[in-house]
């Protein structure tokens, strides 16, 4: 007896699963995509919330005992943000070039930890300079729960980056023609990176 006449349905079934890597990259980038639109919808929200309060008040910040914010300090930390979403683009060029794009994966989780740390030294010093949510009315809540909700966004994209960068080390999943996953995850990480400049240029600079 052949040994096609002894398989089962269920290992035809199996058969068929394990020669499909999930859904169709297609159909996985267009679900990324709208996740990424409900974000943007969520930050535009609170941009635009922010925006109505400030044209509201006749004095910004509305005392003058309450602490500036520190721009330079800040747009340093900025442009590692930006060298991460670089580093990032890096990575996806490597894997489709063939290479493992692993230096670059832990360049940007790097990159992207010092962005965090950078925001944990400006929230500490605000604190002690005499700004916290409770302190200064709309405009250090404004500030807090805006840097504080995009600060959440980094901290997911870096536990995402580190997620890749182990799969690469250990299994090399994302190989030439099969990078579906790494890309979902640099659109998540450039709109991070897009959403905070937006974010620096009105609460730092404007």
């Amino acid at each position: 007896m052949s040994s096609s006449a002894l398989t089962t349905p269920f290992d035809q079934v199996h058969s068929t699963e394990s020669s499909h890597h999930g859904a169709p990259p297609h159909v996985c980038k267009f679900g990324m995509i709208i996740f990424l639109l409900s974000e943007a919808m969520l930050f535009a929200g609170l941009i635009g919330g922010y925006i109505v309060l400030r044209l509201a008040s006749a004095q910004w910040p509305p005392s003058p005992d309450l602490p500036a914010l520190p721009k330079v300090l800040t747009g340093c930390n900025t442009l590692v943000l930006i060298a991460s979403s670089l580093a990032f683009h890096m990575v996806e060029v490597s894997v489709k070039s063939g290479k493992t794009g692993r230096r670059w994966l832990l360049l940007t989780i790097l990159l992207g930890s010092t962005f965090l740390c950078g925001q944990a030294y400006e929230w500490t010093h605000l604190y002690r300079e005499g700004l916290w949510f409770h302190v200064g009315g709309v405009y250090g809540s404004s500030f807090f729960v805006m840097t504080g909700f995009h600060g959440a966004h980094v901290l997911i994209g870096v536990l995402l980056i580190l997620w890749c960068f182990l799969r690469q080390c250990f299994f090399k999943s994302f190989t030439q023609h099969h990078h579906v996953a790494l890309d979902n995850v640099g659109l998540y990480w450039h709109f991070v990176d897009v959403v905070w400049v937006f974010l620096y240029m009105i609460l730092y600079i404007v």
